[in-house]
């Protein structure tokens, strides 16, 4: 009885085990992770050789080239791997290195640059027999705004309501911790750079930024932020008044993060492009929130942002959300 049962789920157990280290092995044998090579310019590599090892078992960096090294040494070495990372190089350089690689069947990746990131929303059309690529300003057709509004105000009054005990507790604890006001209202931009209110659960001292300037926030040990004010951020519940914000209009569901005004600015001087993301109405949640982390680069996440905004559509939008809900 009971002794046959032990021995039988033993045996299961290490049939398993070495059935899925066999099949393991026989796929790594059958699909050895890719050997690349590594094209750079000026910017370090440190960063983005961490995230190859971060998948040895897809890919191998065997070999780094700086550009300046001249195109017939790179060509030279080209031949000698599975496929070519083409790192942050001038896009002269890159479309030289992209058509002979492609006319020599040698697998790119490529890192995208801006103007890639819009061209890869266009539209193909042809003048005779010449054909053009229309690339237009972010506008979501009327039947796509009309269900992505749908989508806002019956998803936000749906997740108010089942929300609203957890909102009421949340106000009454900030209420009697210090008696202080119960929402923080921040000025933060959206479509068109247009301003407006950001609504949250208040998690720091009420004379946080009594000399009015704006801080980014440093992390969870600033010394600012309440005992419930650590609770709610760690949870997200801070961020449940905006569902208003949803309701008003002045946010998405999915979207851009809003700025402020003052730090969307520093990032215009230092990055021209990052007017684009002004094109399309600011988001609770986004592309950036879902696949970047917390130290990815602003340009990067600004690219996150871009390929959300060149393509519009409300299966993205759905995506995203059940994404932000597991996340």
């Amino acid at each position: 009885g009971g002794g046959h049962m032990v021995s039988m789920m033993l045996y299961q157990l290490v049939f398993a085990g070495l059935w899925g280290w066999l099949c393991n092995l026989i796929y790594r044998r059958a699909f050895p992770p890719r050997e690349l090579l590594l094209v750079h310019g000026e910017r370090p590599v440190e960063d983005i050789l961490g995230k190859f090892a971060g998948r040895k078992d897809k890919y191998h960096v065997a070999k780094c080239m700086n550009i300046k090294e001249g195109y017939d040494a790179v060509i030279r070495e080209v031949g000698k791997y599975d496929a070519v990372v083409l790192w942050d190089i001038h896009t002269m350089d890159r479309n030289v290195l992209l058509k002979y690689c492609y006319s020599h069947s040698i697998r790119v990746y490529m890192m995208p640059k801006i103007p890639d990131v819009l061209v890869k929303g266009s539209e193909q059309l042809h003048l005779f027999d010449t054909p053009i690529l229309l690339t237009r300003e972010y506008a979501l057709s009327v039947e796509q705004r009309i269900a992505k509004r749908f989508i806002d105000v019956v998803c936000s009054l749906i997740l108010i309501v089942v929300t609203s005990p957890i909102m009421l507790i949340t106000a009454v604890v900030i209420k009697l911790y210090d008696k202080g006001p119960v929402l923080y209202k921040q000025v933060r931009c959206t479509k068109d750079a247009k301003e407006f209110y950001i609504l949250k659960f208040r998690s720091m001292r009420v004379d946080a930024e009594k000399d009015g300037v704006a801080r980014l926030s440093s992390g969870d040990h600033d010394d600012r932020i309440t005992p419930v004010g650590k609770v709610i951020r760690a949870c997200r519940i801070d961020e449940l008044p905006q569902l208003v914000n949803i309701l008003k209009g002045e946010l998405s569901i999915v979207g851009p993060r809003p700025e402020r005004p003052e730090i969307a600015a520093q990032y215009c001087e230092e990055m021209p492009e990052f007017s684009l993301r002004l094109q399309a109405k600011a988001g609770l949640t986004g592309y950036a929130q879902i696949y970047g982390k917390y130290n990815t680069t602003p340009y990067d996440k600004l690219v996150m942002d871009l390929m959300y905004i060149a393509h519009p559509s409300i299966v993205e939008d759905l995506k995203i959300m059940f994404a932000t809900v597991k996340i």
